[in-house]
């Protein structure tokens, strides 16, 4: 169960749907697509700032972006960091 107050697609209305409906339609990788069709869960753990959404995604695209590990090698990266905190999404 998470401790975090999100607010999915469905009920996400005003800035935040705009905000979801735009993160929606970045290209990327189909790993990153979720089943369910909606903005993945990274995304809508950030859902209660919909300003900081764009904000945060720009730094982690720069960040992820510079230097000399390839994509894989980051999400391996991510996902065991992920994985040690404890965050599921």
């Amino acid at each position: 169960m998470s401790l975090l107050t999100i607010i999915g697609y469905e009920a996400s209305t005003g800035e935040l749907r705009e905000t979801y409906d735009r993160m929606l339609q970045r290209p990327l990788p189909p790993a990153y697509r979720p089943p369910h069709g909606g903005p993945a869960g990274i995304i809508q753990a950030h859902s209660l700032d919909p300003v900081l959404i764009p904000k945060v995604f720009a730094t982690s695209s720069t960040l992820n972006g510079a230097g000399p590990l390839s994509w894989p090698e980051r999400e391996v990266v991510n996902a065991i960091s992920s994985r040690l905190d404890q965050c599921f999404y």
